[in-house]
């Protein structure tokens, strides 16, 4: 807080007479006050290349960012920090930079455009994978008008494929598209998302969240909140996993877009799909072991909540299905719906089609009980060669196009 120190004076006349003079003495008063803000805030156009500390010394915005600036230091923002990004401006972290936005739920820090609409900023990019990066008590809103790069990435938050960043407390909303995206491509198993907790995703023009599979572990379940955002999945792009995975309950449906797989050659990957979730699946798309993986895949609902597993169009073949590719006893489905697969193998064999196939490249095992699985484009379940038929109990089945249950001999 500045302190201003205000001079008052109070005039007393002393009542002493000297030569016919009247004498008047001065008595200063010094009282300390707080005074108001300066109301101007500080323009910023400059990279920032030693550390750095923006401070909520303003009444209102405290900061304009009037271009794309670097950060290859600490950029520390304090409690109740705001700064406006006029058009085409933008943070990037850089590798040698980190950031900390450490807001309280009292004093929030916000980052926002010039106006409260969609897209008139660029948004934030952190490509550093320093521990320190991190948002808490943060709005971050109105950004993604353009990517940092010349492609179509546009996001409140940018993460790179190997930075690292925690999110908590935090509001992200009214991106032009995604409102947090993390870089990679369908076979990346990296995840920059250190900490996700509590977080609102609110009126983006896309995703709220735009991502890969192994990403999905480190989300809150329903402590995160989503609405309004105009496709309201939690949406995967694919990618395998390696290590253990837990995907729990998400207010929004999950849509995976993109090849998922837990584990590869040799590798062990476990996933585990807990009740409640829904796992919607784009055109052609699928779940499953990657072949001759030693891990599992584990969808283990309740009777009250089961998982399901859909098409995001309601047909029969709107997409794969899910394989079971390795051996490990753990592979599992449980109070567990599944619909509308299908629509073509796992290995490019034409006649490999169903809801939930055991084995494929490689030989599978898998235990299913109080399950329903209808509306395949060909089979409900297929047992492809050298594969243990499964063991099943309390399954009903319905609207298979070819068979409920088919063994490849």
């Amino acid at each position: 807080m500045h302190i201003c120190i205000v001079i008052k004076t109070n005039n007393m006349k002393t009542g002493i007479l000297k030569s016919a003079t009247t004498i008047i003495s001065i008595s200063f008063i010094l009282s300390i006050t707080s005074c108001k803000k300066d109301v101007i805030p500080t323009e910023f156009c400059s990279d920032v290349q030693q550390e750095t500390t923006w401070k909520n010394d303003k009444d209102g915005v405290d900061y304009i960012v009037s271009c794309p600036i670097s950060v290859s230091s600490l950029l520390t923002i304090e409690p109740g920090t705001e700064i406006e990004f006029r058009s085409g401006a933008g943070i990037v972290i850089e590798d040698a930079g980190s950031i900390k936005a450490i807001g309280t739920s009292t004093s929030q820090i916000i980052l926002r455009g010039s106006n409260d609409t969609k897209g008139t900023w660029k948004g934030v990019f952190i490509k550093s994978n320093n521990v320190t990066n991190e948002f808490k008590y943060c709005t971050i809103t109105g950004a993604g008008q353009s990517s940092f790069d010349g492609t179509n990435t546009l996001a409140n938050l940018r993460v790179k494929l190997n930075a690292k960043v925690k999110i908590s407390n935090s509001t992200i909303s009214k991106s032009a598209k995604d409102g947090l995206y993390t870089e990679g491509f369908d076979s990346d198993f990296e995840n920059p998302i250190t900490v996700f907790s509590s977080n609102t995703l609110t009126d983006n023009a896309n995703y709220p969240i735009s991502t890969l599979a192994a990403t999905v572990n480190s989300l809150d379940g329903m402590g995160s909140t989503f609405s309004n955002n105009i496709k309201e999945y939690i949406n995967v792009r694919g990618g395998r996993m390696y290590g253990d995975h837990v995907w729990n309950k998400t207010q929004s449906p999950i849509l995976i877009s993109g090849y998922t797989i837990a584990g590869y050659y040799g590798d062990a990957g476990n996933l585990t799909v807990n009740a409640g979730v829904t796992l919607v699946f784009d055109a052609d798309q699928g779940l499953g072991n990657g072949e001759y993986s030693t891990g599992y895949v584990k969808i283990e609902g309740t009777s009250s909540a089961h998982a399901i597993l859909i098409g995001l169009t309601p047909v029969p073949s709107a997409w794969k299905g899910i394989c079971f590719q390795s051996n490990n006893a753990n592979n599992k489905l449980n109070y567990v719906d599944i619909s509308y697969g299908g629509s073509s193998s796992f290995t490019g064999n034409g006649t490999h089609l169903a809801n939930v196939s055991v084995g494929a490249y490689s030989p599978g095992k898998v235990t299913i009980s109080n399950c329903t699985i209808n509306n395949s484009g060909a089979y409900g379940i297929l047992i492809g060669l050298n594969s243990p038929e499964p063991t099943i109990s309390n399954v009903t089945y319905s609207g298979n196009a070819l068979d409920d249950y088919f063994v490849e001999q």
